[in-house]
């Protein structure tokens, strides 16, 4: 448990081997950082490597509220201070978490050398599904102004977010996103979200889009060898760039 002020405690997991850059694992949507359980262990034989509970999951405090993506960007960032755990990072999101390492990466960029992004949410997602199929996107605030909390953007709005780093995006099996629908409003979601994901690859100078062979939108725990290779491989790249600089 690591105390980051504000009355906030975060669990913290770290493994493996000193080195660098660190590898911090950003969980999706509501998941804690056992959804890293089949990745962090692999990772932990060539990297130090760590996982946390955003405030009110898990083992972590609560904030006595629902944060937003901006706040979760914020805690992370006081998180790896206070455990003294030093830049450069690779950041690796899963889902939503993808989208906070975006965050993350464009308000700190000197301390992210490096990123992959796993089935990754995309700050045009919502406006972008609700064009495919409309009413497909459920649960969210009707209201645009309350998109910023979510680390979306409203209807039309692009992504501005670019970067030089190198990056692997790593999308499900095509056909097997669980989504309710049609035959033809299923494919037309799928057809999105798989150009949201090369949309995202794109955003790198050095970006590469890689697709799971077997694994729906849990990557993570149906194919975690995926996402273990993408980290090697960005570690790789990582280095080498570093090599020429020393």
């Amino acid at each position: 448990m690591v105390d980051i002020g504000s009355g906030k405690q975060l669990y913290l997991n770290c493994s493996g081997k000193p080195g660098s850059p660190t590898v911090i694992l950003e969980a999706g949507s509501e998941a804690t950082s056992h959804s890293w359980a089949q990745v962090q262990p692999q990772v932990a034989r060539f990297a130090r490597v760590c996982s946390y509970d955003r405030a009110g999951l898990g083992r972590s405090s609560s904030s006595g509220h629902e944060e937003s993506v901006a706040e979760n960007v914020a805690d992370l960032h006081s998180l790896l201070q206070h455990a003294g755990i030093s830049p450069p990072y690779l950041l690796v999101g899963h889902s939503s978490g993808g989208l906070r390492v975006q965050k993350y990466q464009a308000q700190f960029p000197t301390e992210v050398a490096g990123m992959v992004l796993v089935d990754s949410a995309h700050e045009e997602q919502i406006w972008r599904f609700s064009d495919a199929v409309p009413g497909s996107v459920r649960g969210i605030p009707a209201d645009p102004a309350n998109l910023p909390r979510l680390g979306m953007l409203p209807p039309r709005q692009r992504s501005q977010w670019h970067t030089d780093i190198p990056l692997i995006v790593v999308e499900h099996t095509p056909g097997q996103m669980s989504v309710a629908g049609t035959p033809t409003q299923r494919a037309l979601l799928e057809y999105t979200m798989h150009a949201l994901q090369e949309d995202l690859a794109k955003r790198s100078t050095k970006g590469e889009l890689r697709t799971a062979a077997h694994s729906g939108h849990d990557i993570p725990n149906d194919e975690p060898r995926a996402v273990v290779l993408a980290i090697r491989d960005v570690m790789s790249r990582v280095g080498a760039m570093l090599s020429k600089v020393l």
